[in-house]
């Protein structure tokens, strides 16, 4: 059963982005991430004339800026891909007038928001590939990567994302509002998650912060087996700390989600 919601659900998402959502939206999506590049591109070479603060490579562990500021932006693209297409799943039902009937039937809930995190997370890929190849003439750096570590941190990444995306869902059919929610955690993510720099920048409250949102430890994860080739046992508790933010915020987006339900379906049938 939960394999065919799974399956149902992401061919489903596949054909309506194939159908209604025109080229440029793909496009638009990929030129996000290239703008962020593009403007840290600018800044290190015009602004700080190619020099970096001895900070930055002491908080990092590396110089190669540009390589630490592509992976951040490619990873921030897949952030807000995955969060706007499970996030936004069930509110969408709601607008379309589908959810009652989608309640009524064997609604698994973890083949469902799975199907519509798999679809997003091929679709993102292929985003994702792009601008990376789009990046390399701006000086991205693959030669030191440590692959499996990098497929692994990537993976349990999109647990965590999956997580936190409930939890928005959750938020959005709550106050029946996408524009204003998602953007607020996007803007949250880019500012406290070390996209574009160390969050050790930050003043120290808001780096507790940082740490308890799952994609900062996945940011530095992914970029330390990227661009510092760093292993799996090197980076064992930081694979077991995501893992448990993975975990926690599933749980809890799970049960958010199952009471806000029955709160927007009363509401809806009002």
């Amino acid at each position: 059963m939960r394999t065919r919601i799974l399956y149902a659900t992401f061919k489903r998402n596949f054909i309506i982005q194939r159908r209604a959502y025109p080229l440029e939206f793909f496009i638009g999506k990929i030129l996000s991430a290239f703008y962020t590049v593009l403007t840290a591109y600018f800044m290190y070479n015009l602004l700080f004339k190619g020099q970096l603060n001895d900070s930055f490579s002491e908080f990092t562990g590396t110089s190669d800026y540009m390589s630490y500021v592509i992976l951040g932006g490619g990873i921030y693209l897949f952030v807000v891909g995955t969060f706007l297409n499970v996030s936004r799943s069930l509110i969408t039902e709601m607008r379309t007038g589908t959810i009652d009937s989608l309640m009524i039937a064997p609604f698994d809930r973890v083949g469902y928001f799975f199907g519509n995190m798999l679809q997003q997370t091929f679709t993102t890929s292929m985003e994702f590939l792009l601008a990376i190849i789009i990046s390399i003439p701006f000086g991205i750096n693959l030669t030191g990567i440590n692959i499996p570590a990098t497929i692994l941190a990537f993976l349990i990444s999109l647990v965590a994302y999956f997580g936190m995306s409930l939890i928005l869902a959750a938020g959005m059919l709550y106050f029946r509002d996408t524009y204003i929610s998602q953007n607020t955690v996007f803007l949250a993510i880019l500012l406290l998650c070390g996209i574009t720099y160390p969050i050790e920048y930050l003043p120290q409250w808001v780096q507790y912060i940082s740490h308890i949102i799952p994609v900062t430890t996945s940011l530095n994860m992914i970029r330390n087996s990227v661009i510092l080739g760093m292993g799996i046992p090197e980076q064992l508790n930081n694979f077991g700390y995501l893992m448990i933010l993975a975990i926690l915020y599933s749980v809890i987006g799970f049960k958010l989600l199952k009471r806000i339900e029955k709160i927007a379906l009363e509401n809806n049938l009002a």
